[in-house]
C-alpha cells in the first residue's frame, strides 16, 4: 500500500469516527485534512469547525468545553479551560485562511479572550485545567499556535506576544536544563510535578509548536529561544529512538510500550526542523531526516485495513494509561505524511 492510499484511510478512519463533543483531540485531525486538501474530506472538515463554533459557550471555549474523566494516569478529571479548547481554534483559522468567513475570525476573538481571562500561575502562565494551577506540556501546541495566529491575521502583536510568553513559562517550568527533554506536568502549589516523566509524546507536542510558532512568527523577538529549544529537545529525542523508528512511551524506560502518536510527531517535527533550517548538534540534516522517515515508515507498517492508526497512548499519556487510538494519532499521521510527502514516493507497507 502506497502514501495515497495510507492518506485515504486514515482520513477515512476520521470521518467514520467522529467525537462531536470533544473539544481538542480533535483539532490535529482537522489539520491534518486541511493540509492535504482532499476533495472528499473539504464538507468534513468544514463542518466538524462549524459544529466547533455553532457550539462555543458563553464564556468563549470552543466546542462544548465540557469535563472529562481520564482512562488512567495521574488525574482522574479534568475541567476544560481556554487552554484546550483553543486547540480546534487553530484549524479554525486555517479554514478562514481559505475561505475569509468572518464568521471563524470573530470565534477567534471569543476564544482569545477567554485564554486571557483564564487563570495563571504567578509567573502569567494560563493554567492547564481547572483543578489548579498547573502546567502541562502538551498545552504549548493546543493554544500558542492559535493564538500566535490570530495575532498574525489580526495584525495584533499582543496575541502574538502571548504566545511566545506562554511558550517561555511552560519550558522554564517543564523542561529539564540538564537533559533538556520535557517533563509531563508542573504544580505551583505545592509546588511539584504531578507527573514527571519524561513522556514522549509530551516532547512531541512540544516539537511541533517549536515548529509551528517558527512558522507563523519566525521573525518574533523571542523566536530564538523557540529554535534554541526546538534543537535541544529534538536532540535529546533523537538520540532515544529504538532501534525500530518508534519511541518509548517513557522516553527513557524500555519497560514502556512503544508508542505511535509520539513517533509520528517526531517524524513531523524532524522533518520540519529541517525545512526550517534547525541545527541540532550531533545531528545533520540528513540524519534528521532519515530518523523522521524511520519513525514514519515502522508506524505507517501499523495502520490497520481500515485506516485506525493502533498503539497510541490514551489521554492523559504517561504511566499507567492504556493503548488504542486517537483522533489527534490519527491527525499526526496526517501531518507527518504530509511533512515527508516527497521522501515516501516509493514507500510501500
Amino acid at each position: 500500500m502506497g502514501l495515497e492510499e495510507l492518506v485515504q484511510r486514515v482520513s477515512g478512519f476520521i470521518r467514520d469516527n467522529p467525537n462531536e463533543r470533544d473539544c481538542w483531540q480533535k483539532a490535529p485531525a482537522l489539520s491534518g485534512l486541511l493540509i492535504w486538501d482532499q476533495e472528499a474530506f473539504r464538507p468534513l472538515a468544514k463542518r466538524w469547525i462549524d459544529r466547533a463554533v455553532a457550539t462555543q459557550k458563553s464564556d468563549g471555549n470552543l466546542s462544548y468545553g465540557d469535563w472529562h474523566t481520564s482512562s488512567g494516569g495521574h488525574i482522574r478529571s479534568f475541567t476544560p479551560l481556554a487552554s484546550e479548547t483553543a486547540a480546534v481554534g487553530a484549524p479554525m483559522l486555517q479554514l478562514f485562511e481559505r475561505s475569509r468567513d468572518e464568521r471563524y475570525l470573530a470565534s477567534a476573538a471569543r476564544q482569545y479572550q477567554a485564554l486571557l481571562d483564564a487563570p495563571r500561575t504567578s509567573e502569567g502562565g494560563i493554567w492547564s485545567r481547572g483543578e489548579g494551577p498547573e502546567l502541562w506540556i502538551d498545552f504549548t501546541y493546543l493554544m500558542c499556535p492559535f493564538m500566535a495566529h490570530y495575532g498574525k491575521l489580526t495584525n495584533d502583536s499582543g496575541p502574538v506576544d502571548e504566545a511566545f510568553k506562554q511558550f517561555r513559562v511552560h519550558v522554564r517550568r517543564l523542561v529539564d536544563p540538564e537533559f533538556h527533554l520535557a517533563r509531563h506536568a508542573w504544580c505551583e502549589k505545592p509546588n511539584h510535578f504531578p507527573q514527571s516523566t519524561f513522556w514522549a509524546r509530551g516532547n512531541g507536542w512540544l516539537l511541533a509548536c517549536c515548529a509551528e510558532l517558527l512558522t507563523l512568527a519566525p521573525e518574533h523577538p523571542e523566536a530564538g529561544f523557540v529554535r534554541e529549544t526546538y534543537a535541544r529537545v529534538l536532540g535529546a529525542m533523537s538520540s532515544m529512538q529504538d532501534a525500530s523508528g518508534y519511541f518509548f512511551h517513557v522516553l527513557d524506560d524500555p519497560l514502556s510500550n512503544l508508542e505511535a502518536s509520539a513517533t509520528l510527531m517526531y517524524a513531523y517535527a524532524a522533518q520540519r526542523a529541517v525545512e526550517l533550517g534547525i541545527r541540532v548538534e550531533g545531528h545533520s540534516a540528513d540524519a534528521l531526516r532519515a530518523r523522521a522517515l524511520k519513525a514514519f515508515i515502522v508506524v505507517a507498517g501499523s495502520v490497520e485495513p481500515n485506516g485506525k492508526v493502533p498503539g497510541v497512548a490514551m489521554v492523559p499519556g504517561g504511566p499507567g494509561v492504556p493503548f488504542g487510538w486517537t483522533l489527534f494519532g490519527q491527525g499526526f499521521f496526517l501531518l507527518a505524511a504530509h511533512a515527508l510527502r516527497e521522501h515516501l514516493t516509493d514507500m510501500e507497507v
